[in-house]
């Protein structure tokens, strides 16, 4: 019962936040323009990751406080963590951020929660266990704002992770684990209204930040004191192997055209996937249908078959070779070429231009005054492509 309310407050919440957190970002700009490396069309409200952590945040504790549940060092400290990273991701979606400035918040953030005793319960010595869920949740919160780059991916793929992460915890009596994740997948499932090609609100790189610190953080509970040991660490793997695959196959194609990784571009898998010819939803259908097949599995191995810890380790290898199957077909996938050419841009405050204006009332720009001036006509996108 305490789950139901957890993720039926989750959800009811985000539905009513969501549209009030859109209205204020308008009023106050808040807005993601389009731009050279992007190609929606039109400025679109950011904020979402607001209306999503508050509403996951909020309906977690009640339920903490329905059960009467007391607020340890562990659970205030994920709390924390969470809000630093949120914060962190309003900072740049407001005035950018330098790479190296942000990668120092994202690691602090992570770091309070490890030390709050988020590592307690690894299989493995307690310095080797911090340094490497440490890497794990920094890895995790870029993989997420990497993948934050087309309607409704990564809260689609936040909702399907926090699912199974709620299953597995359920079926291990991690009770505080099983709240906090249906909780998210409560909030993430009710943002998907809104975010869901076509979107009318970004998650921003706040809501994507802290998806990928919460989604980072609740995997590695969510294998704590498992009984097969160090294998138990391979479940969150292949849990997550979607957003660990995008962010290696981005990773590899800047080296190889020696570009900064930082360094903005269509030269994701789900720009590749809408190259083959899939549409916005048909792409991020597709990746939703590769990432729950992920998850079922991982859910599946760990609560029936972890007595056998080398049939996990055959499973998380023959995923990887299936990823890399995909990669290499991605991989041949010819990007557009000025996606090269892009620089990494911040996302910055500013006042709208008159034909802004009339897009965010919903009415057309004003047509030029010449005729030389006109622009050939563009088929409209919801497609984002943000800086990373």
């Amino acid at each position: 019962m305490v789950f139901l309310c957890a993720f039926g407050l989750s959800l009811l919440a985000v539905l009513a936040l969501t549209p009030a957190v859109r209205s204020l970002a308008t009023r106050l700009r808040f807005l993601d323009f389009p731009s050279q490396s992007k190609v929606h069309i039109r400025p679109t409200p950011l904020m979402g990751g607001i209306a999503v952590a508050l509403a996951s945040l909020s309906a977690a504790a009640a339920a903490l406080a329905l059960i009467e549940c007391p607020y340890s060092a562990r659970i205030v400290g994920f709390m924390s963590g969470g809000l630093i990273i949120l914060v962190l991701g309003l900072a740049d979606d407001a005035n950018g951020m330098r790479p190296a400035v942000k990668l120092t918040g994202q690691t602090a953030a992570a770091a309070v929660m490890l030390l709050s005793g988020g590592v307690q319960g690894l299989p493995l010595p307690a310095p080797l266990a911090f340094f490497l869920a440490l890497f794990w949740m920094v890895g995790l919160m870029n993989a997420f704002n990497f993948l934050d780059n087309m309607d409704g991916i990564t809260s689609g793929l936040a909702a399907i992770a926090t699912f199974g992460i709620f299953t597995l915890a359920l079926g291990q009596g991690n009770t505080y684990t099983a709240i906090a994740a249906i909780s998210v997948a409560g909030g993430t499932l009710g943002f998907l209204r809104y975010n869901f090609s076509p979107a009318s609100i970004f998650l921003g790189d706040a809501g994507s930040l802290f998806l990928g610190y919460v989604v980072g953080g609740l995997s590695l509970r969510a294998v704590a004191y498992a009984e097969a040991g160090s294998a138990s660490l391979l479940i969150p793997v292949l849990m997550l192997g979607y957003p660990i695959f995008d962010a290696f196959l981005v990773t590899v194609s800047r080296l190889r055209d020696g570009r900064d990784v930082a360094q903005g571009g269509r030269d994701h898998s789900s720009h590749r996937l809408a190259r083959l010819g899939m549409t916005p939803r048909q792409t991020a259908t597709t990746i939703y249908l590769i990432s729950a097949s992920l998850t079922g599995a991982a859910v599946y191995l760990a609560l029936y078959q972890m007595g056998r810890p080398y049939l996990v380790g055959l499973a998380v290898l023959a995923a990887a070779g299936g990823m890399a199957l995909l990669g290499l077909r991605l991989f041949r996938v010819p990007v557009p070429e000025e996606a090269a050419q892009v620089l990494e841009t911040a996302t910055l405050l500013r006042e709208p231009t008159e034909d802004e204006v009339r897009l965010l009332a919903g009415r057309r720009p004003a047509p030029p005054d010449r005729a030389s001036e006109r622009e050939p006509a563009r088929e409209p996108s919801r497609e984002r492509v943000k800086s990373h």
